[in-house]
């Protein structure tokens, strides 16, 4: 398999996720797709020798590595079979920085039609971290626009953050970071019911923000993050086989926080209008005869016909009836 080896991921507490993939030249048209690698052996080892062996969940390496010794340093260990034999990749060892509590999770709006935007607010009590990382993943519930007894009313959906979030405190008073993560619009439907975002702090070292902040630049010129990557974004990992073979990633070992916030679209936050328009038979059918207008899509309501897309919130983006075991309403 051509191209560089691009690791992604964090040696956490508890449970660390790695995600491996090759790279592709600049020049790539496909750019939007990702070469995932799913024959891997993924381990983080401990500096006593213990290992700790991944599972596939996906495209992901989920290693449950158990709660970080602070006195004892880390590193992520790879074993892929390639054509010559063998390769071994290392990232150096570290000891895990403790990562400071997120003292809040806030939203805010300027005003009517303006977005509403999702702030996280950390600091650390003695200073001595400075960087810093988010990730969040997001919940929502859907409703219908019309109830209809034969299709589902009330959906859910999620997706995970997608941009490189990095925060830094080095030029703030008392070591305080209030960062936007987040923006969504007042007619995005994530806000009509109910939204919740689960927020992820890792404290970073400073050298692993400044390669952060580089792959953030590269993915803003290409437009991705899952972009080729040029091969000088190099971080602090290596092949021990071949010390000349690049290799693209920066594996950071710190503890992680978190911090959930429920917006409730009942607070005014949505904004959009009606969305589904109730029609007439002939509107429907448009001089047809005969004319079905469930062939068509359409299903009858009180007044007339919506089509199906209104009745059936599985048909709202890619929501499904699958309610999270924790949602409170």
């Amino acid at each position: 398999m051509g191209g560089i080896l691009v690791v992604d991921g964090f040696i956490t507490d508890y449970e660390s996720v790695i995600t491996l993939s090759r790279s592709r030249r600049l020049t790539d048209y496909d750019w939007w797709s990702v070469n995932y690698i799913f024959d891997a052996r993924v381990y983080v080892e401990r500096d006593d020798g213990a290992l700790f062996p991944a599972e596939l969940w996906s495209h992901r390496y989920v290693i449950r590595n158990g709660r970080l010794n602070p006195n004892s340093r880390y590193r992520l260990r790879i074993e892929i079979d390639e054509m010559d034999g063998i390769s071994q990749y290392f990232s150096e060892f570290s000891y895990p920085i403790i990562t400071p509590e997120i003292d809040s999770v806030f939203w805010m709006r300027r005003g009517i039609g303006q977005p509403v935007t999702i702030h996280v607010a950390t600091h650390s009590p003695d200073s001595q971290v400075l960087f810093y990382r988010w990730s969040f993943r997001e919940d929502w519930e859907t409703n219908s626009d019309f109830f209809h007894q034969d299709f589902p009313f009330r959906c859910w959906s999620y997706e995970y953050s997608r941009n490189i979030l990095l925060g830094s405190a080095e030029r703030t008073i008392f070591g305080r970071v209030i960062d936007i993560i987040h923006r969504i619009y007042p007619w995005d439907r994530r806000l009509s019911v109910l939204y919740r975002i689960d927020v992820t702090q890792k404290a970073i070292s400073r050298r692993a923000h400044a390669y952060f902040e580089n792959m953030r630049r590269n993915s803003q010129q290409t437009g991705s993050i899952f972009a080729p990557i040029p091969s000088e974004l190099r971080g602090n990992i290596y092949c021990a086989t071949d010390p000349n073979r690049y290799v693209i990633g920066y594996i950071n070992v710190s503890t992680t926080t978190r911090k959930r916030l429920y917006i409730w679209g009942k607070d005014g936050v949505y904004e959009s209008g009606p969305r589904c328009h109730v029609h007439t038979l002939d509107e429907v059918c448009r001089g047809m005869d005969p004319c079905n207008p469930l062939d068509l899509g359409f299903i009858g309501v009180v007044g007339g016909f919506v089509h199906i897309s209104c009745v059936d919130c599985t048909r709202i983006g890619s929501a499904t009836e699958q309610r999270p075991y924790d949602w409170p309403i």
